[in-house]
């Protein structure tokens, strides 16, 4: 059995794997090592991986790093693919996790994969297994609060799933405005790097994935397990 922590900056996933395979996942809004230890007694000598885009406090921190099993994804970690960024220290971990798991899912294909969470993530790796880069962007409700925080008159609302494209109302322009700009956003980008590239596989994860999967193409593979399923790769890899 594998432990997989993904520390995101809006929540904290736990995942078990037995071998390749997601038996469990749970989500946190805060995570405590309280909750980890849970985890740890159930599975005492399980291989682990701790992934974070976000600060870890001091004390859940030195109660991983304690763990003699424990690995810390960093520029440093061995991987599976080739990383061919040009600053690989400043690289999320949910990026690299993101198209290591894509190669695992299609290692013979140019993969896309869109994460649709806090921010928006781009990430291309070719089908030689070798990751390029791609393009970060604001996510969905970070487009939602920058109009309500940057204007004195704009209202704060909560994200739609679909939004007429002429806005009748300023809640209703609104809608149109963040989730049709991102929609089209997406399909831009993804019609960019179709022009870019044969045989292109687009991958869509991320928590905000149920807003946007619906509105795509049925060719577009949506994996809401993918940045987990990566980490999962990795760990299995440096074992």
């Amino acid at each position: 059995m594998n432990i997989v922590i993904d520390i995101g900056n809006s929540f904290t996933k736990t995942a078990l794997f037995e071998k390749k395979k997601l038996v469990r996942m749970d989500v946190y809004e805060a995570i405590t090592e309280i909750e980890i230890d849970t985890v740890f007694r159930k599975f005492p000598n399980a291989p682990i991986i701790i992934s974070s885009v976000a600060s870890i406090n001091e004390t859940l921190g030195n109660y991983l790093q304690d763990r003699s099993s424990s690995t810390f994804l960093n520029s440093e970690t061995p991987l599976p693919i080739i990383n061919d960024y040009l600053t690989p220290e400043t690289l999320g971990n949910d990026r690299i996790a993101n198209v290591v798991g894509a190669k695992s899912v299609f290692p013979n294909h140019n993969a896309l994969v869109i994460d649709l969470g806090t921010c928006m993530k781009f990430d291309f790796i070719t089908d030689k297994g070798v990751y390029k880069g791609g393009a970060i962007s604001p996510g969905l409700n970070m487009r939602y609060k920058a109009l309500h925080q940057f204007t004195d008159q704009l209202p704060l609302i909560e994200p739609v799933d679909v939004a007429d494209l002429i806005g009748n109302s300023t809640i209703n322009s609104i809608n149109s405005g963040v989730f049709n700009g991102m929609l089209a956003e997406i399909k831009g980008i993804i019609y960019q790097y179709k022009l870019l590239s044969t045989d292109l596989k687009v991958i869509l994860t991320g928590g905000d994935l149920r807003f946007f999967s619906i509105h795509l193409k049925n060719d577009i593979f949506a994996a809401p397990y993918l940045t987990l399923e990566g980490l999962n790769e990795i760990l299995l890899y440096n074992q």
